[in-house]
């Protein structure tokens, strides 16, 4: 009796895990609208720097990432209030979900301090930046796929080492080609990929339902 109770028990926990990383892979596919509205943010922020927009002061290019990032977090706040405030089916938050939200919060509030800083200082090797963001976001990438056994992720966060290891070995060309890449599948793929298994999930529940 006790080893079928501690079985059934083991049973049950290893069940939970199961659907606790289930949810959290499903929150996160909510949220894919992100990578996409990061990635197009990041890519502004490329060309704003690279070339300035105009000769006024707000424009000029050592602002590009400050602005740029300020503009894409609160617009990502605001849409995330919308869309919880629209959410017919509220679900309660998970411990998984928010594990994952803690890491991207963590990285983002990491990411606002470092870019706002260099931006405003107008300090900083151009392939050490891009290394060194690319390896802050492969290292969130890597934490969020482990802890939703996503494979699709870690190949994201394999993405952006390498990006961030091209950047220190390569040339200042090679290190911004990578990063452009790494931007697109990481980002733009990415969150397509994430939108399109929500969107199908939700073609599932309402076969079930219907």
């Amino acid at each position: 009796m006790t080893e079928n109770a501690e079985e059934l028990g083991l049973k049950d926990r290893l069940s939970l895990i199961e659907t606790m990383i289930a949810e959290g892979r499903r929150s996160t596919e909510s949220y894919a609208w992100t990578f996409i509205l990061w990635g197009v943010a990041y890519y502004v922020a490329i060309a704003w720097s690279t070339w300035g927009f105009g000769w006024a002061i707000w424009t000029r290019s050592y602002l590009a990432w400050p602005v740029t990032m300020t503009a894409a977090f609160l617009l990502t706040w605001f849409l995330a209030i919308r869309k919880r405030g629209g959410n017919d089916n509220k679900q309660p938050a998970t411990t998984a979900g928010r594990a994952i939200a803690s890491i991207w919060v963590a990285m983002g509030i990491s990411m606002f301090i470092l870019l706002f800083s260099m931006g405003m200082s107008g300090r900083g090797d151009q392939q050490v930046f891009v290394a060194v963001i690319a390896a802050m976001l492969g290292t969130s990438n890597a934490a969020s796929a482990m802890l939703l056994r996503w494979k699709q992720q870690f190949a994201c966060a394999v993405v952006w080492w390498a990006a961030a290891v091209a950047s220190c070995f390569g040339t200042v060309t090679q290190s911004s080609i990578a990063l452009l890449v790494a931007i697109f599948f990481c980002q733009i793929v990415f969150g397509v990929y994430g939108m399109v298994c929500e969107a199908r999930m939700r073609k599932q529940r309402g076969a079930i339902h219907a």
